[in-house]
């Protein structure tokens, strides 16, 4: 959030190209950055993604492997 708030506005030259703090002057502000920069192309970024997702599906995995041996097996007696 450092570059978006500080690193990004100086690079523009200005403070007021950077992200506001409300709701629809931060989704404008995403709207444009990827109509200026494109960056939902860039390789970073869908890697970034991929790795969200990936570590989405392995954290599930993990849940599920550590829910299914918590589950204990009866004896007879029971």
């Amino acid at each position: 959030s450092t570059a978006v708030f500080l690193v990004y506005p100086i690079g523009q030259g200005s403070f007021s190209d950077g992200m506001p703090l409300g709701i629809s002057g931060t989704f404008n502000f995403m709207i444009v950055f990827q109509a200026e920069h494109n960056i939902l192309m860039h390789p970073f970024h869908q890697l970034g993604v991929a790795g969200v997702f990936g570590g989405s599906l392995f954290s599930a995995m993990h849940g599920s492997l550590v829910t299914s041996s918590l589950v204990r097996e009866t004896t007879e007696i029971e």
